[in-house]
């Protein structure tokens, strides 16, 4: 087992010095490779007329065989007719739509002419295109010195040359469209495209690279490497050989990674690997020395611990250097840190240090940093934004609005005080932490943070720019528990105790939801938040200025043969487990409600349904559809639904795990988990990751088999005592 924890040890010791990298490129990469075979779905076809492209359900066809990068291209296949015309769009991966380029960057991608008829008056025009503009369309033979065939040709053009180009706006689309027309077939291949600054390091390789070890895991193989400060180094090429000869390109990482899972078909075999350094003009550096690896069957014990290390990892990598606050996204100018799913990693590195996949003293330093940034943020009545630019420390207002969010700092004052709990040696170090820790949770000022006409129930977020602004309550079964459990158990400042029946047992019914309006980083990091969160409208239009209208959350139900305390709404599992990620429903001896029972039938209502509807898949343990469309429509897998219900039903959720380990793992499953969704009806899987799927299934996993973070909650000495005031027994 000690081998297996290796897996993400070496990973997460780089915490203090890797890069702010964390999926399978770079921002300013538009395509590189489709991560499913057959086509491209983030590829758009039309054609009219006579003109044609080769499409499967609207979506460019990509060749395994030929390629520039390993491990596809785009197959181009067109004919553009005089009475016709034809476009295909690539579109930018929402993870990356806040890259923004510079005018002195260049356009770059890799093309493949098959077929030699092409002139250079065939290729098609190209444009950029961005939410409310294109720009001019250039003639791409215009930019190829010498065409040739049967051979990748280098395309580089200027984007000064793009015209009605907003620079601070960002891509959305990179097209492609008919040129000159004729009546011939024509057929391309094209790969690696990607914006590139002008003043990219020339620096040439010299130096052979290092792969530091390789690891078998089931059909996984864990390569790790010790990467130079070099700053033209572009690329980690991955070889892959099944007989220490005959090397075959299999995958590139970015350098923003010091390792990777590789995924293989075969169990008992040995495979060889070496990498090379990749620079900005795909020049590569000598070889590595080779590493032998054979494959062999993980039991289920281990093979759930590789699905967990996998999960920690994700938030091990994925971090603000200046603030060690989750970092969403990588953007040019700033480093926009979420301050509720920063909650969620600080959860998950505790995971991870009591699984010994990672060291405790740099999960203390990342911590540690999380603490000092937050005593010097800006902050209101002791609430922190929603978002803050790491290196500065000021807010990062979403929407225009200024306001400070409630149930985001209830998210990470909490999993600080789990940290507090957890990490108790009487050192300097965390002693200081821990004293840190209390002092950001007694400045806030809970008693200030309710709604108009009540002492009890709290808002959702304040304006500090309207003070007549009027925010969402909370209440319900979701997140509002953990705010209002730490709004009634705060040292300094608290609230009533009876929020737990007036705030925690009522909803809105008067508001109608805002958060659909936020923009993609919100929706990634806030996701699917549920619909009792909304803004009070009248008959006129206008937000309301009255009291909000509270109504009970207890709405009996029957579904699938199981009674529904709280009603059926239809919205994630995920909002129902997320508030026991860190309280254990015993702990809520309600004699109303039995919190264990009414999880538990939620979770087999919708995995029942979910296996009724059985578009794509046949096996029962492959449920948590988050996307229902009508029958011609999508339905979308998210992993963590079904994994994370361990928690309260451990088999199903054990299943869960291994069924979709086992059925898509190949494409499905990386060094960072399971990716956002997998589309079972398109045969597609996200390219990005949702943070909270990620610390759901690396929390809940853990909870359902040692009760680590809940154990850690339940001895918090504030929770402690206001649990036995609300309950009467020492819990």
């Amino acid at each position: 087992m000690k081998q297996l924890y290796l897996f993400v040890l070496i990973l997460a010791s780089m915490i203090g010095a890797s890069k702010n990298g964390y999926a399978d490129t770079y921002p300013e990469v538009v395509f590189d490779n489709s991560l499913v075979k057959g086509v491209y779905a983030k590829s758009k076809v039309n054609y009219e007329g006579h003109s044609w492209v080769e499409n499967l359900n609207h979506h460019l066809l990509v060749s395994d065989t030929l390629f520039f990068t390993p491990g596809n291209s785009l197959s181009l296949q067109y004919k553009s007719a005089v009475d016709g015309d034809w476009q295909v769009d690539l579109q930018y991966s929402r993870q990356k739509l806040n890259y923004q380029i510079d005018r002195s960057d260049y356009l770059v991608f890799k093309l493949f002419i098959k077929s030699v008829n092409t002139k250079a008056n065939n290729l098609p025009k190209i444009s950029i295109r961005q939410k409310h503009s294109e720009t001019n369309q250039l003639e791409l033979g215009s930019y190829i010195k010498n065409l040739d065939y049967n051979k990748w040709i280098d395309v580089r053009i200027p984007i000064g040359d793009f015209k009605n180009l907003h620079i601070k706006e960002s891509i959305t689309t990179l097209r492609f469209a008919q040129n000159g027309p004729d009546d011939v077939i024509h057929y391309l291949f094209i790969d690696q495209v990607e914006f590139l600054s002008k003043g990219a390091s020339q620096v040439k390789l010299s130096s052979p690279a290092i792969l530091s070890s390789a690891v078998a895991y089931d059909k996984q193989v864990h390569l790790q490497w010790q990467l130079p400060l070099t700053p033209s180094i572009r690329y980690i090429k991955i070889y892959r050989s099944e007989d220490s000869k005959d090397f075959r390109a299999v995958g590139i990482r970015p350098t923003s990674m010091q390792g990777c899972l590789d995924y293989v078909d075969d169990l008992g075999k040995t495979y060889y690997y070496k990498i090379a350094w990749v620079d900005y003009n795909y020049e590569e550096s000598p070889f590595s020395a080779v590493k032998e690896v054979k494959t062999k069957k993980l039991n289920e014990t281990e093979l759930l611990d590789l699905v967990q290390g996998a999960h920690v990892n994700y938030f091990a990598e994925n971090y603000d250097i200046n603030s060690g606050m989750y970092l969403p996204f990588r953007m040019k100018e700033r480093a926009v840190v979420s301050v509720k799913e920063s909650g969620n990693a600080i959860l998950s590195l505790i995971v991870g240090v009591e699984k010994e996949r990672i060291n405790r003293s740099l999960a203390v330093g990342r911590i540690s940093r999380i603490v000092y940034f937050l005593a010097k943020a800006q902050n209101h009545l002791g609430i922190f934004p929603a978002y803050f630019d790491g290196r500065t420390g000021l807010p990062e207002h979403r929407n225009n609005e200024a306001t400070y969010d409630v149930l985001a700092t209830s998210s990470i004052i909490e999993a600080l005080l789990v940290a507090r709990q957890y990490f108790s040696e009487d050192n300097e170090t965390e002693t200081d932490m821990r004293k840190r820790i209390t002092a950001l949770w007694e400045n806030i000022k809970w008693n200030q943070l309710v709604a108009e006409g009540y002492s009890d129930v709290l808002v959702e977020k304040i304006s500090v720019a309207d003070s007549s602004q009027r925010y969402p309550t909370l209440g319900g079964i979701n997140e509002s528990i953990n705010a209002y459990l730490l709004a009634m158990s705060a040292p300094k400042y608290a609230i009533p105790l009876s929020a737990y029946e007036n705030g925690i047992k009522n909803i809105d019914l008067t508001y109608s939801s805002d958060y659909n309006k936020m923009d993609s980083l919100a929706r990634d990091t806030i996701s699917t938040l549920m619909r009792s969160f909304r803004f009070a409208i009248d008959p006129l239009g206008n937000r309301s200025e009255h009291i909000a209208n509270r109504v009970s959350v207890f709405q009996d139900t029957i579904m699938y043969g199981e009674h529904l305390l709280f009603g059926f709404s239809g919205s994630t599992l995920l909002d129902l487990y997320k508030p026991f990620f860190t309280i254990h429903p015993k702990l809520l001896s309600d004699g109303n409600i039995d919190y264990e029972d009414a999880i538990r039938n939620y979770i087999k209502v919708r995995k029942r349904r979910d296996n009724e509807i059985g578009v794509g898949s046949t096996n029962s343990d492959i449920w948590g559809f988050y996307q229902r469309m009508d029958s011609v429509g999508s339905y979308r897998i998210n992993p963590a639904i079904a994994p994370s219900s361990m928690f309260m039903l451990n088999e199903e959720g054990k299943k869960a795990v291994l069924a979709l380990y086992d059925n898509y793992g190949e494409n499905f499953f990386t060094e960072y988990g399971f990716r956002a969704w997998l589309d079972l009806r398109n045969n597609d899987v996200s390219d990005e990751y949702f943070a909270t799927n990620q610390a759901a299934i690396a929390v809940c996993i853990e909870n359902a088999r040692s009760g680590l973070i809940w154990n850690l909650y339940r001895e918090i000495p504030e929770i402690k005592a206001l649990l036995t005031k609300l309950f009467g027994e020492d819990k």
